[in-house]
């Protein structure tokens, strides 16, 4: 049997596996609470599990082994940012918002701020999972390409058809589930990947000292801007992701298992990009300096490891873009559901009838997103950006208002609009000052947060009831 073909029927094989496991949850979906948050009941080991896989997602395997690879410690100040971003939502929402027992970001923005905060969030969430759900498709189908004998329109059909039946049918208890199963496989394979690696080229001694001389000091490829635009852009993105972050808060069974999974993940997060530096770091020694960072992934799967192991660390990648994308389908749908159908339909709606539309946006968004990944594949740049307006408009209004009682309705709203426009602006613009998108956003967020709040009508007794729960 060839590498190739090897690789095709370990793949499929895994896939296969996880497929059943979440159609096997179907039974458990009834209403919406089951399909969104399964039903509140997710205890500490599934959920740290869940949290753990959707976090150390395929952008991160593959995406950051190259990026480590090319910046060496520089790369870490993304790391430190994505790390305050969950220690942030530990620290601040994650007891708080399993006690308010909601289902969605707009949800609670929705009870600080009022409905207009609502649907201008909704928007943005549903429009920035989509983009990302795109960008997995497209991700998917090129390492099932380049590693298998599947050619890419099967691969996306593979892709596509793989991210939508968990979310489909086993709603967030499939994709739990399969999360925990799916970390077991990413973090044995990243640890067996590293030590392969390295145990080939004679240790850690000798590959380290194959490293050019200043890989490992600060500032010396990002500098100290660009180091902290890094850590912005990471901070901000994972302190207000729904998809990954509150929808498992949500489905804990109770605040304090809410806590302590968020606390966890900190060093499980830490664990997976220690293993995925340790792989830039020896592509690098041992590919040298030519290799396009997006290409350092396949060549040490390829060129530097078993054709067994390659394998399991391939099944890793896929099980990293399984999970992450199965949550941005979900968290999209429910957003659907629950804030924006119930919310506009002319008469109350049903737990059944909810679950049912959620599931009809699974297979819209899914059939939306293979759409754009098959037709546009050139504007990935532009897919991507829609998350980082997201997380513009979102970070301030959401931690101010859980953090500020002065923060007004007004306010509120105001500075998701303001935040998300400053972000496209800024990006049109063509990022002046060498800035990202994110840091003028928000900035203006902050300003038009506390100048708003100081000239409208404060907020309501209900309103402020977030402190006291």
């Amino acid at each position: 049997m060839g590498v190739g073909a090897l690789f095709s029927v370990l793949v499929l094989a895994y896939l296969v596996v996880i497929l059943a496991v979440g159609v096997y949850f179907v039974r458990q979906v009834r209403g919406v609470e089951d399909f969104a948050l399964a039903g509140r009941r997710l205890g500490l080991p599934v959920l740290i599990g869940s949290l753990a896989a959707s976090y150390i997602g395929g952008a991160t395997v593959v995406g950051w082994t190259g990026s480590f690879y090319e910046m060496g410690v520089d790369w870490w100040f993304s790391a430190i940012g994505a790390i305050a971003g969950v220690a942030l939502a530990t620290v601040v929402m994650a007891r708080r918002c399993r006690r308010l027992a909601q289902f969605t970001v707009p949800d609670l923005l929705a009870i600080r701020y009022g409905p207009p905060a609502r649907y201008v969030s909704a928007a943005l969430i549903i429009l920035g999972d989509i983009a990302i759900v795109t960008v997995q498709i497209i991700a998917i189908a090129g390492i099932l390409t380049t590693f298998t004998d599947i050619d890419r329109l099967a691969a996306m059909v593979i892709g596509i058809v793989s991210f939508a039946v968990i979310s489909l049918f086993g709603g967030m208890k499939g994709v739990a589930v399969t999360d925990s199963l799916q970390a077991l496989v990413i973090f044995i394979g990243l640890l067996a990947g590293v030590i392969a690696l390295f145990g080939s080229q004679g240790g850690p001694g000798p590959v380290f000292a194959a490293l050019p001389d200043g890989y490992f000091e600060p500032f010396s490829v990002a500098g100290g801007l660009g180091a902290f635009n890094l850590a912005l852009a990471a901070l901000g993105t994972t302190a207000v992701s729904q998809s990954l972050i509150f929808s498992r808060i949500f489905s804990a069974r109770d605040d304090t298992v809410a806590f302590r999974a968020m606390a966890l993940l900190i060093p499980a997060a830490l664990f997976g990009y220690g293993m995925v530096a340790l792989l830039g770091y020896g592509g690098r020694a041992v590919l040298g300096p030519d290799v396009v960072p997006d290409d350092v992934f396949a060549q040490v799967v390829t060129e530097l490891l078993h054709p067994l192991l390659g394998g399991i660390l391939l099944a890793t990648v896929i099980a990293a873009i399984v999970t992450t994308t199965n949550s941005m389908l979900l968290s999209a749908s429910v957003n659907v559901a629950r804030d924006l159908y119930r919310q506009l339909v002319p008469r109350q709606a049903g737990t059944v009838e909810l679950r049912r539309v959620g599931q009809a946006a699974v297979v819209a968004f899914a059939l939306l997103s293979f759409t754009l990944a098959v037709l546009m594949p050139d504007i990935v740049t532009a897919i991507v950006f829609a998350y980082t307006i997201y997380s513009a408009g979102l970070l301030i209004p959401l931690y101010a208002g859980f953090l500020w009682r002065g923060a007004t309705p007004a306010a509120g709203v105001a500075t998701i609009v303001v935040g998300g426009g400053t972000a496209l602006l800024w990006y049109v613009l063509g990022e002046p000052f060498g800035l990202p998108p994110m840091v003028p956003a928000l900035a203006a967020g902050l300003i038009v947060m506390i100048g708003l709040s100081l000239v409208t009508r404060k907020p309501s007794a209900e309103q402020l009831r977030v402190f006291d729960v």
